[in-house]
């Protein structure tokens, strides 16, 4: 049962609107508490605020989705958040250097932060655009065929996509390939990385080796 609009346009609405706006800042506080605890050491403290920062987020979004904030037109969203994340990633490289020209300790770190944030943008640029494209090309699909066969087609392709996924678990278990995290932009890369070159980096960041951890 979709939520969307419950509370648009009622006496409501504007309750909503602002629990959706205490819950939005309410994780962007979380948020940096958490950042704040990892500096301090306090790593179980930072792993306790970062999820309530997440369920914070849920909220506003859940808020945000009552209250029809944003056009019902899910892909026409999608597309101008992706444009967004593309402008961004342009905007960034000049306020990092102007960040890094502060000098200070804190502005250097802050400034190296800035560059995995602005790598994210770039992922997350990517990824979006990825999932546009897989979209217009199953729209185009369905339209050359009957409602019937490409629902039909669909059930059995994700069928076969859970079969494949759960060879792919088994096998991975069997002969326990290691896999690697990218800390920046949280690319997987499976098997060993000393098997790599030196000069091997990330295929979404260009970040180094140094950069990915294992995957427990």
């Amino acid at each position: 049962m979709s939520i969307y609009g419950a509370t648009a346009g009622t006496e409501l609405e504007d309750i909503i609107r602002r629990s959706e706006e205490g819950e939005a800042n309410g994780a962007v506080i979380y948020q940096a508490l958490a950042l704040m605890a990892r500096e301090l050491g306090l790593a179980e403290e930072a792993q306790i605020f970062s999820e309530i920062a997440n369920m914070e987020s849920h909220h506003s979004g859940f808020y945000a989705v009552m209250n029809a904030k944003y056009p019902q037109a899910f892909w026409d969203v999608v597309r101008s958040i992706q444009q967004a994340e593309e402008n961004a990633d342009s905007r960034m490289p000049q306020t990092i250097e102007k960040v890094r020209a502060l000098g200070t300790p804190e502005a250097l770190a802050a400034a190296e932060g800035m560059e995995f944030i602005c790598a994210q943008e770039r992922y997350h640029g990517e990824i979006l655009k990825q999932l546009i494209a897989r979209h217009e090309r199953e729209q185009n699909a369905c339209e050359q065929s009957s409602n019937e066969r490409c629902v039909n087609s669909s059930s059995v392709e994700n069928s076969s996509m859970e079969n494949t996924n759960e060879q792919q678990k088994q096998d991975s278990n069997e002969s326990e390939v290691k896999v690697y995290v990218c800390k920046v932009c949280g690319y997987e890369h499976i098997g060993s990385l000393d098997d790599e070159p030196d000069d091997y980096v990330c295929p979404l960041c260009h970040k180094g080796k140094e950069y990915f951890v294992e995957k427990e």
